[in-house]
C-alpha cells in the first residue's frame, strides 16, 4: 500500500544536507585561516586557536565544535594543505597536443618548484606530524610522495595501455623520479641563499631535463626514439599508427 507522502521527511533530510554543508564550509574557513597565520607568521612560532578563531571571524569555542582539539586541527590541517598541493599538481597532468613533450614535463616542475617557493611554511608544517586520515606514523611527506606517485603513474600507465606498450617493469621508477624530485624542491628551502637554488625557473628546467632524459633513454632500450621538442600529438600520431598497424618499434 502507498503511504501518503510526508513533506517533513523532506524539510528534514534537506535540513540535514544543509547543516552538513554549512559545517564543512565553515571548517573549510578555518583551516584556510589557519594556513593564512602560519604562511604570515614568523618561522617556528605556534599559531594559537584564539588568533585562528579571530582570523575566522568566529568565536574561539567554535573551533572545537568542529575540531577535537588542537591536535585533531593540526592533523587535519596538514590533510587540507596536501590536498590544495596535489590539487596543484593534478590540474598540470593534462597532455595538450599542441606542448612538446618537454614543455609539458616543464609545466609539471614548474609547479612543485613554485608551490614550495611561495609556501615554504606550509610546505615545513604538512611534515611536521600526523595527518588526518592516516596512520599515526606516516609522514606527510611519505604520504604526498605516494600520492603524487600513484598519480603519474595511473596517467602515464592509461596512455600506454591505449598504445598497447607494457610499461609494468617501469613502475618502480616513478618512486625514483617524485623523490628526486622532492629532494631538490626541500634542498632549495633548505638552503634558500645557496646560489646554487636561487633561481626556481632553472631547478624547475634542470628537473625536468633530467626526468627527459631519464624517459627517452628508457624507450631507446625499448626502440622508440622521440623528439623533446615534437608537439604531443605528433608523438601519439605516431604512436598510434604503429599500434593500429601492429608495427613493431622501430629498432634501436
Amino acid at each position: 500500500m502507498n503511504l501518503p507522502h510526508d513533506p517533513r521527511h523532506r524539510r528534514r533530510r534537506g535540513g540535514t544536507r544543509r547543516w552538513h554543508e554549512h559545517n564543512s564550509a565553515r571548517q573549510t574557513l578555518i583551516l584556510e585561516s589557519a594556513a593564512a597565520l602560519i604562511e604570515e607568521s614568523p618561522a617556528g612560532q605556534e599559531v594559537s586557536v584564539q588568533r585562528i578563531a579571530h582570523r575566522a571571524g568566529l568565536a574561539r569555542s567554535v573551533i572545537y565544535r568542529h575540531f577535537d582539539n588542537r591536535e585533531d586541527l593540526d592533523a587535519q590541517l596538514r590533510a587540507f594543505i596536501l590536498r590544495r598541493y596535489l590539487e596543484q599538481f593534478e590540474s598540470v597532468l593534462v597532455l595538450d597536443p599542441a606542448k612538446s613533450v618537454a614543455d609539458t614535463i616543464l609545466d609539471v616542475m614548474r609547479t612543485v618548484v613554485r608551490w614550495a617557493g611561495e609556501h615554504p611554511a606550509l610546505y615545513r608544517f604538512a611534515q611536521s606530524g600526523p595527518v588526518h586520515g592516516h596512520a599515526a606514523g606516516e609522514s606527510s611527506l611519505a604520504i604526498a610522495r605516494h600520492s603524487v606517485s600513484d598519480t603519474l603513474w595511473q596517467r602515464f600507465s592509461s596512455w600506454t595501455a591505449v598504445l598497447g606498450i607494457d610499461v609494468e617493469p617501469f613502475h618502480p621508477l616513478v618512486y625514483g623520479v617524485v623523490g628526486l624530485v622532492e629532494g631538490v624542491v626541500t634542498q632549495c628551502l633548505e638552503a634558500p641563499t645557496d646560489p646554487a637554488f636561487a633561481d626556481p625557473e632553472a631547478i624547475a628546467r634542470m628537473l625536468s631535463t633530467s626526468v627527459w632524459h631519464l624517459f627517452a633513454g628508457h624507450a631507446a632500450d625499448l626502440g622508440y626514439h622521440f623528439d623533446r621538442s615534437a608537439n604531443v600529438a605528433a608523438v601519439l600520431g605516431e604512436l598510434f599508427s604503429h599500434a593500429a598497424g601492429g608495427l613493431p618499434p622501430p629498432a634501436p
